[in-house]
């Protein structure tokens, strides 16, 4: 049976008492028969009555920490001031030492925000239980929830029988912390003649330190020397230390925030994930919370400087660097890796190799200057394609002197170069296809399926993936994706010289594997395997007017998976790359400077109603009034006039529209359906109804037919459809659609995907208008908590929600008349 549970606290503030709504209605969801004075505040009260009932009746009374908490309910505050809760601890405090001190009955809770500090002094927060509820999630208020339902998380183990001491040997069986580990630091990296420098690094690590702020250690060191092979091999021979052990690709400072947000995809999920404004400053304040040691890899960092922000600032953590620059702020950090030895160059050579001459192992090690990166290939060459170490030095020799004659950057050694130059004119034309393709995508994690036109089928693309592993020149990835090594790209596009198709090919085949919006789940799992290839294949093309596909379509999905400021930022760019060479005019440009208006002014109508009519007028000179780009732009600034309240113009604009878009696209096209659905909602704004419900249905019978009835097209009608039945008298029918289209988009995009979130706002105001204002104030209050943290105060998406929460409260049932 569902436990009373009263919630005392203090009305401090309007955001502390928000937090306490969403904790009754987090208990209440999960089954917790919670009270709350909010909720009561809707009839008239003898409060003094009524506290006074509440306490009685709980079986567990929540005491909320909090300051002021505190002070009043210890009269250290003027008695005029938080009057009710000082009355209320009264009445706590001696029901308290009446029952003995009950434990079970009066428990003290901290909230996100607060501290225990706000525990009052007589419920013994330093000897007693204080149930800390890191966030309204099973997982996060885990304890209270188990208290509350009395479901220890431990039962007491049976008693065994007498062990026979004399025969049994004692023994410890350890089990691994760690509950995150990074895809990066995947298998076991068994690295030769590290050892040293593996138990510096630990020792280093776990040194006595007086603060609690994050340990950091640099390995520094030329490309090729093992930086990366040395940090991954520490990182998997310590998961058993740490509790979250996770791998930043830092090199890239665009694609820093994506590594970020792919570890709170495992903190919270994928959906809560892209609600989170600035992923690197949320992972690292989770990071900085936790209790057991967690350890941050921070790859091939450029330097010093781009350290800062990347890493917790405090917690119980270590922060392992790689970079090439040997200048850092504290010497005593960092590592400098050297070249191996000769008997470890040597014991890498044959082990790899399975070759045991040893004369030429060493003659080998000294021509490859110990790299352990150009050790590897040249192992690798000699054990795929035979003849042995011996075979290879000669190779090796004859070619170094032309490699050396040929002009190098300056990223890479020679010595690294050339084994793998030696491995990639070994390669067949196919294998050499793919290598030459690939040398213009991310590094890290390439989708083998996106390869697939590069061949006939996919037997031959497989076998021409397999002769690349067996050269070493790739590795096998998670989730079938292989991995290129950053060198072997660089000497790969040096061969290369000025030859663009490779890198547009590339480009090609990433816009072929890009998804079509809207996203979905499955949508979302395949735009995030090609974003970062989609950013580093563009960088190598940034003017070729080739890459603007790819570059407009990711632009959208980063605006339609709700990061609107990179959506801008890359059309902005797109823009600024091919002004100058296709000139301002050009139908690509127009559609770029249409994405910035559309991403820019989502939730500004007025700023987007002028800076669309410009376009319009600019696409209609250069396009036609007919092109599918300016009736698209039509389109935009039509919703933008309806939002204004200019229904009448808006209702012309789209009568113009849905005729010219049936011509062009067809009656059943999406866009056709989409501009006669909005036209059903002008005309439903000027009361002409039976005319809009007629629209409204037509487009949805359309629509089933065409997309099925739970496509996010058909939820997005129905919901406009929702709005015009509403209007119609149907406030309950409105509601009750409004919340099916929820309950799609949660399935389909996830809770707190940002078009899941839009959704509430219509459903809460029509169910205010049905008849249940305090319910609609409760649902967007909980979504408004959560938000604020993740998003911010000032974020546009927070001010329909506050706007949405003011009308509801303002207008009383009426306020889904909107």
């Amino acid at each position: 049976m569902a436990q009373r549970v009263f919630i005392s606290y203090a009305q401090e503030s309007p955001e502390h008492r928000a937090v306490v709504l969403n904790l009754y209605a987090f208990l209440r969801e999960n089954g917790i028969d919670a009270h709350v004075d909010q909720i009561a505040a809707g009839q008239r009260q003898d409060w003094s009555l009524w506290m006074a009932d509440q306490i009685r009746d709980a079986d567990v009374v929540l005491c909320v920490a909090s300051e002021q908490y505190r002070l009043r309910s210890q009269g250290q505050v003027d008695e005029r001031t938080g009057r009710g809760v000082q009355w209320e601890a009264r009445l706590i405090r001696a029901a308290f030492y009446d029952s003995q001190q009950d434990l079970q009955k009066f428990v003290p809770v901290v909230l996100p925000g607060q501290a225990t500090s706000g525990v009052p002094d007589f419920l013994t927060p330093e000897t007693a239980t204080v149930y800390t509820v890191e966030d309204f999630t099973e997982q996060g208020a885990e304890d209270l929830l188990r208290f509350l339902w009395q479901e220890p998380k431990y039962s007491a183990t049976p008693l065994g029988r007498k062990p026979n001491f004399g025969t049994v040997t004692p023994s410890v069986t350890t089990t691994g912390l760690n509950s995150i580990v990074s895809p990066q630091v995947a298998g076991m990296a068994e690295v030769i003649g590290r050892d040293q420098e593996l138990a510096d690094l630990r020792t280093a690590f776990t040194a006595q330190r007086k603060t609690r702020t994050p340990v950091i250690q640099v390995l520094t060191g030329m490309g090729g020397v093992g930086k990366t092979s040395l940090a991954r091999a520490y990182a998997q021979h310590h998961l058993d230390d740490y509790e979250v052990v996770w791998w930043v690709r830092a090199e890239d400072p665009g694609t820093v925030d994506g590594e970020y947000r792919s570890l709170l995809e495992l903190v919270h999920s994928a959906a809560e994930a892209k609600l989170v404004r600035d992923a690197v400053q949320v992972a690292n304040t989770w990071l900085s919370q936790q209790k057991k040691p967690w350890l941050l890899v921070l790859d091939n960092l450029p330097d010093s400087t781009a350290l800062r922000g990347l890493h917790p600032v405090k917690g119980n953590g270590h922060v392992l660097v790689t970079s090439q620059s040997g200048r850092w702020p504290n010497p005593g950090a960092v590592h400098h890796i050297d070249p191996l030895g000769t008997d470890a160059a040597v014991e890498l050579l044959a082990t790899v190799s399975q070759d045991a001459d040893t004369e030429s192992a060493a003659k080998l090690a000294a021509e490859l200057d110990g790299l352990p990166l150009a050790l590897t290939q040249a192992a690798s060459f000699a054990f795929s394609n035979g003849g042995g170490l011996a075979t290879y030095l000669r190779l090796y020799q004859d070619r170094s002197a032309e490699l050396h004659a040929d002009g190098q950057p300056d990223d890479y050694p020679h010595t690294v170069a050339t084994t793998w130059l030696l491995a990639i004119e070994k390669i067949s034309p196919r294998a050499r296809l793919i290598l030459n393709t690939i040398a213009y995508f991310a590094p890290d994690s390439i989708p083998i399926s996106v390869l697939h036109p590069l061949m006939d089928d996919e037997l031959a693309l497989r076998q021409a993936v397999g002769e690349l592993l067996s050269h070493s020149l790739v590795t096998h990835g998670a989730n079938d994706t292989c991995t290129v090594h950053r060198l072997i790209q660089a000497v790969t596009r040096h061969q290369l010289g000025d030859n663009a198709e490779h890198a547009a090919r590339a480009c090609e085949l990433i816009t072929s594997a890009l998804p079509e919006i809207p996203l979905d789940m499955r949508k979302m799992d395949s735009w995030k395997q090609v974003r970062s290839h989609a950013l580093t294949a563009s960088s190598h093309l940034p003017t070729d007017p080739r890459t603007f596909e790819m570059r407009y379509k990711g632009a959208f999905l980063h605006g339609d998976g709700g990061d609107l400021h990179a959506a801008v930022t890359m059309l902005k760019t797109l823009i600024h790359d091919l002004s100058p060479v296709v000139g301002p005019d050009d139908e690509r440009v127009l559609r770029a400077r249409y994405g910035v208006a559309h991403w820019s002014y989502l939730f500004t109508p007025a700023q987007a109603h002028k800076v669309l009519l410009d376009l319009v007028e600019a696409q209609t000179t250069v396009l036609g009034a007919d092109h599918p780009d300016t009736l698209t732009t039509q389109h935009d600034l039509a919703t933008a006039l309806l939002k204004l309240g200019q229904f009448e113009r808006g209702r012309r604009l789209l009568e113009e529209l849905v005729p010219l878009r049936t011509r062009v696209l067809g009656p059943d096209h999406e866009l056709t359906l989409q501009a006669r659905s909005r036209l059903a909602l002008a005309l439903a704004q000027l009361d002409q109804f039976d005319e809009a419900m007629r629209i409204h249905e037509e487009v949805l019978t359309i629509a089933n037919a065409e997309f099925g009835g739970q496509d996010q097209r058909t939820m997005q009608y129905l919901g406009e459809y929702a709005e015009t039945l509403g209007r119609t008298g149907h406030p309950a029918a409105a509601r009750d659609l409004h919340a099916f289209v929820v309950g799609q988009l949660t399935t389909q995009r996830g809770t707190y995907d940002k078009v899941t979130l839009m959704s509430q706002v219509p459903l809460a105001l029509w169910t205010a208008s049905a008849g249940n204002p305090q319910r609609a104030g409760f649902m967007l209050l909980r979504m408004l908590v959560r938000m604020r943290n993740s998003l911010g105060k000032n974020n546009p998406l927070i001010t329909q929600f506050e706007e949405a929460l003011n009308s509801v409260r303002g207008s009383g049932p009426a306020a889904g008349r909107h």
